[in-house]
């Protein structure tokens, strides 16, 4: 018996479900609403410091070797860790990381602008 290529892939499936009860969604919508919001895995605390700095040092780590970070390692490795234990969407391990370094630049830039305000008196 031959198998549907839908059946490989579950969120295929439930896309072709929804759309027999007249519900338009794509496989990746539903993937990203059960891998962000849904699973309850997931932890919704906040952040803890070990966290923090864990996804920091992975990051960095990965940045010296790679050209993009593979946040589902990242994900997998923090679930599996000693330290964190905790089941993080890879949106919050994303927006972590983005705003830490959005803060870092602008950071920099006011630091930028106020050596050149000193210097220009």
């Amino acid at each position: 018996m031959e198998t549907h290529p839908y059946e490989q892939f579950p969120f295929a499936k439930l896309s072709k479900q929804f759309s027999k009860e007249q519900i338009t969604l794509k496989p990746k919508q539903i993937s990203h609403r059960w891998r962000n919001i849904l699973d309850p895995r997931l932890s919704k605390e906040s952040l803890s410091d070990k966290e923090k700095y864990y996804i920091t040092s992975w990051v960095e780590t990965q940045q010296k070797t790679r050209t993009i970070i593979q946040w589902s390692e990242l994900q997998t490795e923090m679930a599996k860790c000693g330290k964190c234990g905790k089941f993080r969407s890879r949106n919050e391990l994303k927006n972590f990381w983005f705003s830490k370094k959005r803060s870092e630049i602008k950071r920099r830039n006011n630091y930028k602008a106020e050596i050149s305000y000193i210097l220009n008196r």
